[in-house]
């Protein structure tokens, strides 16, 4: 059995470096996601205004008079 040539070795790490370099711009690309849509919650979270809804008192609690 014949040993891998260079060009073969060269072929196998030229792929290698490739796909190295697309699953980590992907997996980047997914954490970066997630991370901003943490912080646009967040943000989010904070920073809503917060409308209590102003509901009628129930019957027998003072606000007949008004009527």
């Amino acid at each position: 059995m014949r040993a891998a040539g260079p060009l073969l070795v060269l072929w196998l790490a030229v792929h290698a470096v490739l796909l190295g370099l697309i699953l980590g711009v992907k997996f980047l690309t997914v954490k970066t996601m997630a991370l901003l849509f943490l912080a646009g919650t967040v943000l989010w979270l904070l920073l809503r205004r917060k409308d209590v809804p102003s509901l009628p008192a129930p019957p027998g609690m003072g606000n007949e008079a008004r009527a």
